[in-house]
């Protein structure tokens, strides 16, 4: 019998649970749901154990094991499954009864909390961790692939004592395409920081240029051990932020194009005198300041020295002793690199087995003219660079760097001279109203493009020079990236004697023959697309056929300066679309009348040229005309009875004239210019010359000056019996010498601050004036910052000091003993003093000038100057013959040896 009860248990036992456990589901759905959440709320008190022990040890640099990060997801899964069990359980209570659910409904319910609370138990039993957390498994350095780094040394250490210096966070390494930045962080990154013990951690990421957050999140995590599935940025972020605060860290950041936001990268920006360091290289200078870069580094191109290393290395020494002539041609081809890693190496390759002279003739010839066509450089070295011409926010920028390629290689482009061009091609609008606030936005154009190592600096801050590289790069791109190579014609430089046939003319937009040796133009080219054409710079050009112009319609800037044509060619009137015209420095004397037919011309520049004839309503019909300049030029004007040239009225009909540089010839053409306001102000620079009948002129309080609100420059040339230049900055008005002092210092106080008079006065030249005294009535002109004096052979001193002027009441000078300081021009850093067969002194035995912010001082052939009585604080270099200063005579010996070191021979 117990042997058959047993049988009957084990059959119908399990049919007896499930049918209770059945039975149970469908009648105590309830009493599952609390079981439930009773077994859940257990559950997630241990949950919030281990997490604050986890958080805890996260906080220390740690991260969670994988089997606690396994329970914790599993733990958030089955919360998410018991919460919607609940929401259905309680939905289900809120029906009317007629709505109730049916019995398998309720009994997959049941059993659906019933497997919860299961789970829940098994997941509690399995909460005992012996350590919820391990050490992070970090790869502190890791050697990055590196060539050779020539020449180099002194940055290196200059890298590396910024890392060091812990007032230093952000270290930012700035330049050109292919300079070798990269090279040079995986060798700071190799050489200096592997094994540095004060660093935990160096991690080298190439950010690029379409650069991914999660990416380089990813890349820093890797390096740190720190994994992070199915975290969201932020999170990982928040991960980052708490281990890399932890350690002593160096970020290499490499190719960055846009500031990264550190904050959203998890990346702790490095605090004074941490030893953490983040470095980041870049084309764009701005990337670094706007990533806020506490030091920069501009990497310059190699010199030639270690240029010419690295270009050996790359052809062969075998090559270079070969032959003395291949080495002759391999240095001037090397020259051509421009000292750029990238094209020294690319070129050096690419000549490796050129074994002949002629064919590194050759390899020149087209580096000059087509520099594409040479083997790997539109691959290694065109297309690099073509990033940051592709990276440019706006066409504008692009177009006016193309425009810089029309130059010589390595020539000093004047910024004015490129601004010009732009406004004349329609690269730089005229929304604004003044032509200042027009040069400003060239300015900035440039600078732009100087930010984004794709122009450099010229001899000085008003130039800008193109590296031979990125003028080879404009080039190709100009040409349709080699397809049409006349497209722009450039021979820029190049030694040409005669320009290329006119056949090579008829596809070009654009032509460049300037600094050449052409001598003349005789053939008729056509150009239906040519827009510029540039023949400056030809001294031989004498003679251009009538008729060249005559098929270039659509032209619309033409420079013809520093040539010796004579004449301008018929057809001229051909040039409907022409806007920029200059023969700044030509033989031409007169100007033809169908030059008025030029009714879109904006820039029409007549400097430095012996003209003597203008066609009556030549000048009037150009009522497009914006710029004129007419400096050492034509100076004629017909005011009433005065001059025999044109009307002076013709000027005065020019109302969208903005820059005016002119020639006076008489005192009426003069007073006319001071009272027509529009002409006044819009004038820059004036030439004041042969006027016989003026014998003083005033500075700055004259009511001729009261208008010429943006004048630089007073140039003042044989006017034969002018004999006294006045310096009076006291703002006294003309004919108030009577009224007493009080009354002239009220009324000056009266006078609008807002709109000084010569508020832009930068440069005075005196030249060829035998009677002229600069007489010293006080006050000063503050903002002169050069002043010429050229054979004025009756000059004796500097400045003559008015008897009548008050020492004590005069704002711009101070008692000092039994001198007197004046100070007529406290900006003055320019003087120079040429021909004065009298000059004896700077000023009167009974004051000393004082010139504040002078910086130079040149003194040619004034034979009687013995002493130099001045103060300048600022002086840094004294030019003129050695003969002149070893004859000066010294009050004081030491103040000879101060003044020994500013001493510059005349060369």
């Amino acid at each position: 019998m117990e042997f058959v009860a047993s049988i009957i248990d084990t059959v119908f036992r399990p049919l007896k649970d499930y049918f209770a456990r059945t039975v149970g589901y469908v009648m105590s759905c309830g009493d599952y749901i609390d079981l439930m959440i009773h077994e859940m709320s257990e559950l997630k008190s241990k949950r919030d154990d281990v997490q604050r022990m986890v958080d805890a040890s996260e906080r220390q640099g740690m991260e969670a094991t994988s089997q606690v990060t396994w329970w914790l997801e599993r733990v958030s899964i089955l919360e998410g499954r018991v919460e919607a069990i609940t929401v259905d359980f309680q939905e289900r209570q809120e029906l009317p009864p007629e709505q109730a659910p049916g019995v398998k409904a309720t009994y997959l319910l049941s059993k659906m909390a019933d497997e919860a609370r299961a789970e829940a138990v098994d997941l509690k039993d399995k909460a005992e961790f012996q350590k919820v957390a391990d050490e992070l498994v970090q790869l502190r350095f890791e050697e990055m692939p590196s060539a050779p780094v020539l020449g180099r040394d002194a940055l290196l250490q200059e890298l590396d004592t910024c890392v060091r210096d812990g007032d230093v966070g952000i270290v930012g390494i700035y330049g050109i395409a292919g300079v070798g930045k990269t090279a040079l962080l995986n060798k700071f990154n190799n050489d200096f920081l592997i094994n540095s013990p004060d660093i935990n951690v160096a991690i080298y990421i190439e950010v690029g240029k379409d650069y991914n957050l999660d990416d380089i999140q990813r890349i820093i995590g890797d390096r740190l051990g720190v994994s992070w599935e199915n975290r969201t940025p932020k999170e990982r972020a928040g991960v980052l932020y708490r281990v890399l605060s932890k350690m002593n860290f160096v970020l290499l950041l490499d190719d960055v194009w846009e500031p990264l936001n550190f904050r959203m990268l998890g990346i702790p920006v490095p605090k004074h005198s941490s030893k953490s360091k983040i470095v980041l290289t870049t084309r764009i200078e701005d990337v670094c300041d706007r990533m806020d870069v506490r030091r920069k580094l501009k990497m310059e191109c190699l010199p030639w020295e270690p240029a010419w290393e690295l270009f050996r290395e790359k052809v062969g020494d075998h090559l270079m002793t070969a032959s003395p002539e291949i080495r002759l041609q391999a240095q001037a081809l090397a020259t051509k690199c421009g000292g750029l890693p990238l094209a020294l190496i690319t070129v050096g390759r690419a000549m490796a087995s050129k074994r002949t002279a002629k064919e590194w003739k050759h390899a020149i010839t087209v580096l000059k003219i087509a520099p594409w066509q040479l083997l790997g450089m539109e691959l290694d070295v065109l297309e690099p660079l073509k990033k940051s011409y592709d990276n440019l926010p706006s066409d504008k920028l692009r177009l006016c760097l193309l425009y810089c390629s029309l130059f010589p290689e390595e020539f000093s482009i004047s910024k004015d001279w490129i601004i010009g061009y732009c406004i004349g091609e329609g690269f730089i609008d005229d929304l604004y109203t003044e032509m200042d606030e027009i040069y400003n936005k060239g300015h900035d154009l440039l600078g732009d493009l100087k930010i984004a190592s794709l122009l450099e600096k010229g001899e000085d801050e008003d130039h800008i020079k193109m590296h031979p590289m990125v003028r080879a790069m404009a080039l190709w791109i100009a040409s349709d990236f080699g397809e049409k190579e006349t497209k722009w014609l450039v021979r820029a430089g190049v030694g040409l004697k005669e320009a290329p046939g006119a056949e090579k003319w008829s596809d070009a937009e654009r032509i460049s023959f300037m600094r050449n040796n052409i001598l003349e133009l005789y053939e008729k080219p056509e150009c239906p697309l040519l827009k510029t054409l540039m023949l400056q710079g030809n001294p031989g050009l004498d003679k251009i056929c009538d008729g060249f112009f005559q098929f270039m319609p659509s032209l619309r800037v033409l420079d013809l300066s520093h040539t010796s044509i004579s004449e301008l060619p018929s057809g001229i009137s051909s040039l409907v679309q022409l806007q920029y015209l200059d023969l700044y420095n030509t033989n031409i004397r007169s100007l033809p009348r169908e030059l008025g037919s030029l009714a879109t011309l904006r820039f029409l520049l007549l400097s430095h040229m012996p003209l003597e004839m203008i066609p009556g309503g030549v000048i009037c019909s150009l009522t497009m005309l914006q710029v004129l300049y007419m400096d050492l030029s034509y100076g004629d004007w017909k005011v009433g009875a005065s001059g025999n040239g044109v009307e002076f009225q013709e000027l005065e009909n020019l109302r969208r004239l903005k820059a005016l540089d002119i020639t006076i010839q008489s005192p009426e053409a003069l007073e006319r210019l001071s009272r027509s306001y529009r002409l006044a102000g819009s004038t820059r620079n004036i030439l004041i010359k042969t006027c016989s009948s003026m014998t003083k002129i005033e500075l700055p309080t004259s009511h001729l000056w009261k208008n010429m609100t943006n004048l630089k420059r007073v140039w003042i040339a044989s006017c034969s019996n002018l004999a006294e230049v006045i310096i009076d900055g006291s703002k006294e008005t003309v004919g108030s010498n009577a009224l007493p002092r009080a009354i002239l210092q009220a009324r000056a106080e009266l006078v609008d601050e807002e709109q000084p008079i010569l508020p832009t006065l930068h440069d005075i030249i005196l030249q060829g004036l035998h009677k002229v005294k600069i007489i010293y009535k006080g006050g000063c002109l503050q903002n002169l910052s050069s002043l010429f004096i050229w054979y004025c052979h009756g000059l004796e001193e500097l400045i003559t000091v008015s008897e009548e002027q008050d020492a004590a009441a005069s704002g711009g000078e101070q008692a000092s003993g039994a001198f007197r300081v004046i100070t007529p021009f406290p900006n003055l850093q320019e003087l120079y003093l040429h021909g004065l067969a009298k000059f004896r002194r700077l000023s009167s035995n009974t004051c000393t000038l004082h010139f504040p912010s002078l910086q130079s001082l040149k003194i040619v052939e004034c034979p009687n100057l013995k002493k130099l009585k001045l103060s300048a604080g600022g002086l840094n270099v004294i030019q003129c013959s050695r003969e002149w200063w070893d004859g000066l005579e010294w009050d004081d010996a030491e103040v000879r040896a101060s003044y020994e070191d500013l001493f510059r021979p005349l060369h």
